[in-house]
């Protein structure tokens, strides 16, 4: 049986829902997966089949400690190694122990230099995830390097405008899938454009927008429209049934958002938030120039105004979301992962 490991950042949901989408596929083809993270829904992965290795945290820095105290960026070399951080060293002698003990065929790593680094000196071969935005610093590019795939989250015509690196990273070491989304619910009879729905959707992330006003801001423009606004401080046990009923949804341009609403084809309005490395800008504005979702930055907002960005999102009625190409995007990562697993 091969072994894959697969390190989920964090930092956001998307990471871990990858984590659980395409190791749900590569269990159906035989393989043992085990997720290693901090913050992992253990009895959910457990249940799915998968193995679950929980990591101590690498932050926060000690009070009154400086990050310039501790140079945990090693001068720009990596993102984030501070300085004698208990949390950090239990952590990474923690993912080293176990790719001792269980020799993976090969680590999927999403996101991080320092754990890319980490495998590749241990001779664990790296499927690095590719995240959006500009990343041609030195520590994203010594990622790249240790890798020996790269798996964009994205199709492969949008590598261009949403993924800016110092090295090209050529064919097939690069495979773009497509939108890893979890499987759509009532999509089949889903009305064209959301027609006779009544129902709006503000997706604001677990993080909340940077403006909090926003979803008070949508609902006072939109007043037709029952809004539902999912923040980090609302749970529901599924939100794709919430999107799937929805006739509009505005949310940040995050990729675990963006791929759901693509899965529903529904129509979308995203309003980017500030994230490092400009991740939801560069996907964003992708979106929209290829006119998959209304961009609503603040620029658009305030020359637009929301009730106008809602309205011509739901015109367009999210008819071109097939282009993000989210079926069939985790059998194609899968591929990807059982290459390199098997040299």
């Amino acid at each position: 049986m091969t072994t894959i490991g697969w390190y989920a950042h964090h930092h956001g949901e998307g990471h871990r829902t990858r984590a659980r989408v395409v190791g749900a596929e590569l269990l159906a083809r035989g393989a043992e997966v085990t997720v290693l993270g901090s913050g992992l829904d253990e009895p959910t992965l457990r249940t799915a089949g998968l193995g679950c290795v929980e990591l101590p945290l690498d932050h926060p820095l000690a009070p009154g400690v400086a990050l310039e105290d501790v140079d945990a960026e090693v001068g720009g070399l990596l993102h984030w190694a501070p300085r004698g951080h208990p949390g950090l060293r239990a952590r990474m002698a923690r993912i080293a122990a176990w790719l001792e003990a269980e020799r993976p065929a090969v680590l999927v790593v999403d996101v991080s230099t320092e754990v890319a680094l980490l495998a590749r000196l241990l001779g664990i071969p790296v499927v690095l995830v590719a995240q959006p935005g500009d990343r041609r610093d030195e520590a994203h590019t010594t990622a790249l390097r240790c890798a020996t795939a790269v798996l964009a989250p994205w199709p492969a015509w949008a590598t261009p405008a949403i993924w800016r690196t110092a090295i090209a990273v050529p064919q097939p070491d690069l495979v773009a899938v497509g939108g890893v989304a979890q499987e759509a619910v009532g999509a089949s009879d889903a009305p064209r454009a959301g027609a006779g729905r009544r129902t709006g959707l503000v997706l604001a992330g677990g993080e909340g927008f940077d403006d909090p006003g926003v979803p008070e801001q949508v609902r006072a423009a939109v007043p037709d429209l029952d809004w539902v606004v999912l923040d980090g401080r609302t749970w529901v046990p599924d939100v794709r049934a919430l999107i799937a009923d929805s006739a509009v949804v505005v949310a940040h341009a995050g990729q675990n958002a963006v791929a759901d609403i693509a899965r529903h084809a529904r129509p979308a309005v995203l309003t980017p938030q500030q994230r490092p490395f400009a991740e939801q800008q560069h996907l964003a504005a992708a979106l929209g120039r290829q006119g998959l979702a209304v961009l609503a930055g603040p620029t658009q907002v305030r020359e637009h105004g929301w009730a106008a960005l809602v309205a011509r999102a739901r015109a367009e009625g999210g008819r071109g979301w097939a282009r993000w190409e989210c079926a069939g995007a985790a059998g194609r990562a899968g591929d990807l992962i059982e290459r390199v697993a098997h040299g």
